[in-house]
């Protein structure tokens, strides 16, 4: 082998260097790596600790929320039911309903009221006809407003209008 003449102060300045390249590289290839994916664990772990802990508050609070969505769907269903109503006695009576739409609904002390607008076409016989069966049981249906005007392109009897009905509910 090559045998160097270095001097003592020369061999430990090649064995001072030898060992700062040496740390050099284990810290950009070993230790800075290891921190790196600990700083990314560290992360996901609050990240996953957040999300637990607001499934954990979503879990603690699950009556409340299945209590009001249970509320919001019986209210749904509600105002479903009286509209087909209003649709299946629209239909046999051959009152066309060109637009049908909920209204915001008044909260009461006891009760809520649902309105609802209704715009209706169709022979003055069949539209009395209907609204008299929407205020009869089952669901008495009260009329609030009640606008017909005559349609100028259609026969004299043929008429156009807007209802405004209101149901009552405890």
């Amino acid at each position: 082998m090559f045998k160097l003449n270095i001097s003592k102060r020369e061999n430990s300045i090649f064995i001072a260097l030898g060992l700062v390249v040496i740390l050099f590289l284990t810290f950009h290839f070993i230790v800075r790596p290891i921190f790196k994916k600990w700083h990314t664990l560290n992360s996901e772990i609050i990240t996953e600790k957040n999300r637990l802990r607001k499934g954990l508050e979503l879990f603690k609070n699950r009556d409340n929320i299945i209590g009001e969505y249970n509320t919001y769907a019986t209210t749904l269903r509600k105002i479903s039911k009286i509209l087909s109503y209003i649709e299946t006695k629209a239909g046999s009576l051959d009152v066309k309903i060109a637009n049908i739409k909920p209204m915001p609904q008044p909260q009461k002390d006891f009760h809520r009221e649902y309105l609802v607008e209704v715009q209706i076409e169709g022979e003055f016989a069949n539209i009395s006809k209907f609204i008299a069966e929407l205020i009869k049981p089952p669901l008495v249906i009260t009329l609030k407003k009640f606008d017909l005007r005559t349609m100028p392109d259609q026969a004299p009897s043929q008429f156009k209008g807007i209802l405004i009905l209101s149901k009552l509910i405890i």
